[in-house]
């Protein structure tokens, strides 16, 4: 009976504790700038979700998104037979309506900033006393309420948060980030690299999480019919579609900041790679030479080898041998490293390659300016040349022009024709070239 008597309020109070947590916070904003927070179990959230003619896809949505967290796949949904916008972005989780809005999870912090935001503009346009015109953010709140209707204003006041959330995250990640690159372009190694690969796959991360809202504000902006469905009054004060448009740009800012960040990291992170290939270059031209060096001595070595084995080859009694041997041997061993120096030096002086790689860029980047160095409709390969030298600002060898005008002779007859060929207009340009020309010389 004890044991019962003991047990009994402890396993109330744990069923009341068990009860309390499973509940979720929920706060009514309303129109009027008044505002209440109630705790309602899944039952009873599922009930008043269903007061508003819901469709239960939606109410399924709004259950999963009634834990504390942020959404994983963004959305705004309009429903106009609820006479509802479902806004599912982020921390923020709430229906809009006409006349008021229902905030899950409010207690979250970072939800709860929104919900400070809202309480404040509200506050301040419900206040008069004479001295708000002096105050330009309070005369600008006032009129957003005289022009724009409830549900407009709380759209884009979660609209204004959610930029805010993104651009404070690239704020606190600028100077961090800096500061990392700076310190591995200064000791350029592999742990460096480590480093930046996590803070590359954190940003990406943060990058799919910007492009999953930016695909669902311009899948609703590309939405003619979903656009319309946005509009839930018969007459209505404000555009709607300027506040998605207002917001589409403010994502495409951070957007574009976040691809700076990652430009960034990847010109480091080419940087730190050009510099351990250097690196390892250096290494391997040290073992080149180690290597050749111990050719060279093998050389030498073998001949001593062969000459000092115990084996009679009446050489030995030649006065001269030894000094003729040595000199010979000598004299090989040099030419082999005057060899390997040649071929070396040879092969790091060979920029034949990056030549063709730089005409070519450069001919395929400027390949409209042809029009104004060719001035007959028949080019043939030193006219061709000529003007190819003039727009790539190279040297070009007849090999490599020869190449480059095999490539537009598209019916290989040794003449390219300007107009078929190159799709250029030669007869202006002629015409404009013989009024130019005077004495033979251009004027």
């Amino acid at each position: 009976m004890i044991a019962q008597f003991i047990t009994h309020p402890m396993r109330e109070r744990m069923e009341k504790k068990k009860g309390k947590e499973n509940l979720s916070e929920v706060l009514f904003f309303k129109k009027s700038g008044d505002y209440e927070t109630q705790h309602l179990s899944e039952d009873g959230l599922l009930s008043l979700l269903k007061v508003h003619n819901l469709p239960s896809r939606d109410l399924k949505l709004l259950l999963r998104c009634s834990a504390p967290g942020r959404v994983q796949h963004p959305a705004i949904l309009p429903r106009p037979s609820s006479k509802c916008v479902i806004f599912l972005i982020e921390h923020i989780k709430m229906i809009c309506f006409t006349d008021q809005c229902i905030i899950l999870t409010p207690d979250d912090k970072v939800t709860n900033k929104f919900v400070d935001a809202l309480k404040n503009h509200f506050d301040i346009t419900n206040y008069d006393d004479g001295r708000m015109n002096l105050d330009s953010m309070k005369l600008l709140q006032q009129i957003s309420m005289t022009e724009q209707d409830f549900e407009h204003i709380v759209l884009e006041k979660a609209m204004e948060n959610v930029v805010e959330k993104f651009a404070k995250h690239l704020q606190i990640m600028k100077p961090a980030l800096n500061l990392l690159l700076q310190q591995i372009e200064e000791n350029a190694e592999t742990n460096g690299l480590k480093k930046l690969l996590a803070v590359k796959k954190s940003l990406a991360q943060f990058q799919q999480n910007v492009d999953n809202v930016m695909k669902a504000i311009n899948a609703l902006l590309e939405d003619d019919e979903y656009m319309n469905k946005m509009k839930l009054r018969a007459e209505e004060k404000g555009d709607i579609e300027l506040i998605l448009d207002s917001f589409s740009a403010d994502m495409d800012e951070i957007d574009t900041e976040i691809k700076i960040f990652t430009d960034m990291i990847e010109d480091t992170d080419q940087f730190v790679s050009a510099h351990l290939d250097s690196v390892r270059n250096e290494i391997m031209k040290m073992s080149l030479f180690i290597e050749v060096g111990a050719l060279i001595m093998g050389f030498g070595a073998v001949v001593g080898g062969i000459f000092g084995m115990n084996l009679r080859n009446y050489v030995e009694e030649d006065a001269h041998a030894f000094l003729i041997v040595c000199l010979v041997t000598a004299v090989l061993m040099l030419l082999i490293a005057a060899g390997f120096t040649k071929k070396y030096y040879q092969l790091k002086q060979d920029t034949s390659n990056a030549q063709s790689f730089n005409l070519l860029k450069n001919f395929f980047t400027y390949v409209d300016d042809l029009e104004y160095h060719l001035f007959s409709k028949s080019v043939n390969k030193a006219e061709f040349r000529d003007a190819l030298e003039k727009i790539t600002k190279l040297k070009v060898s007849e090999k490599e022009s020869d190449y480059l005008f095999s490539m537009v002779d598209a019916n290989n007859d040794g003449v390219i024709d300007a107009e078929n060929e190159l799709n250029l207009d030669i007869g202006r340009t002629e015409y404009t070239y013989k009024h130019h020309v005077k004495n033979g010389a251009l004027v």
